[in-house]
């Protein structure tokens, strides 16, 4: 039986005009669409689109994804940042073959057992791929939702999450419950932006208590933001005579674990150290701001003195230009093409 809201029934009709074309909106399929929902968190729908179709040519089903090594799966999210998404997706790939025979389960209790499955992505999935009517709340639907019906709340805090969801659950179609969830996140992204939102050709504006005040930008209501912490690091850019550069992989926790990066000055300094270099000089900074951190490279031109003739496993000679092995993060490819743009302070770090 249909039960579906005037609201609903309003912001279905505009979806289905209005839908974009994307790649996981071709057909249902549950793995697809997991993938997409992790890689758009925190990520703009035209960066993910060439990702993703790259990702599912190279890890076409949850059985390809979970059998292959965490570093290509690094290698093939490069770039997309937010690394901790990728691990997460592999593991969840992995538990899914252990517990569900490479099958994607199709209830919120089954779901949320697999590790980087949240409430959001578990909702998208659920309702998306096999039509059960369970919320998907990311940051477009509390933004619509908080102008819809005029909350004077934060949502960074649980009680008020949780009854963001018993609202949004009231106005879930039973018959669409994936349309309403993905209507709900296109009108946020096209129509409810959070600036200058598009109130005269929103399909529910008739419904939309924060327009009839006036003041749609004024909601959602912002909790408390984090600060934003300044690092600095110095880093060694050192080349050999084949023009290829040392990196090192992140064993530590952190945002880089698992990449590879330009070696800290400090750990090549140390006196029994698997490598002696010299020390030639700052030549460049180069800036990047990740969510809560605000990172200073300082790349030092360095020069080996003495190398291993057999390196260990987490360091690697790379080739700058033809890189297809070892995942980078984006901050360190900064440094890459800078000194790209400068091929002489390249060359004087040769061995």
């Amino acid at each position: 039986m249909s039960r579906t809201s005037a609201l609903g029934e309003a912001l279905l009709t505009w979806f289905a005009e209005a839908a974009r074309v994307m790649p996981w909106r071709t057909q249902k399929n549950p793995y697809y669409i997991w993938v997409s929902e992790i890689m758009l968190q925190q990520t703009q729908v035209a960066t993910v689109m060439p990702y993703f179709e790259r990702f599912i040519a190279r890890f076409p089903t949850v059985k390809a994804l979970a059998s292959a090594p965490l570093d290509d799966v690094l290698k093939h999210w490069e770039g997309l940042g937010y690394y901790s998404r990728a691990r997460n997706l592999h593991k969840g790939a992995q538990y899914v073959v252990e517990h569900f025979y490479g099958q994607v389960p199709r209830t919120p209790a089954e779901i949320r057992e697999i590790p980087g499955i949240g409430p959001y992505s578990a909702g998208a999935i659920l309702s998306i791929a096999y039509g059960v009517p369970e919320p998907a709340i990311d940051g477009n639907v509390i933004r619509v939702f908080s102008r819809l019906f005029a909350l004077k709340t934060a949502f960074d805090k649980a009680q008020p999450k949780r009854d963001l969801e018993a609202l949004v659950r009231q106005h879930i179609p039973v018959d669409a419950p994936g349309d309403f969830n993905q209507a709900l996140m296109e009108l946020g992204a096209l129509i409810c932006r959070p600036k200058n939102p598009d109130c005269e050709g929103c399909p529910v504006a008739d419904f939309c208590q924060a327009r009839a005040e006036g003041e749609p930008t004024r909601y959602p209501f912002k909790g408390k933001k984090t600060a934003v912490k300044a690092v600095t690091l110095p880093v060694v850019w050192l080349q050999n005579d084949q023009g290829q550069v040392l990196v090192c992989q992140q064993n530590a926790q952190g945002i880089f674990k698992g990449l590879w990066c330009l070696p800290e000055l400090s750990v090549l300094a140390e006196p029994d150290g698997i490598f002696t270099i010299q020390d030639q000089g700052l030549v460049t900074c180069v800036e990047h701001t990740l969510t809560h951190r605000q990172l200073t490279l300082q790349v030092h031109q360095g020069q080996v003195l003495r190398a291993p003739e057999l390196l260990p496993a987490d360091w690697a000679w790379v080739d700058p230009r033809h890189n297809t092995t070892h995942a980078i993060p984006v901050a360190y490819q900064k440094v890459f093409r800078f000194m790209a743009e400068h091929p002489l302070l390249a060359m004087m770090s040769q061995s």
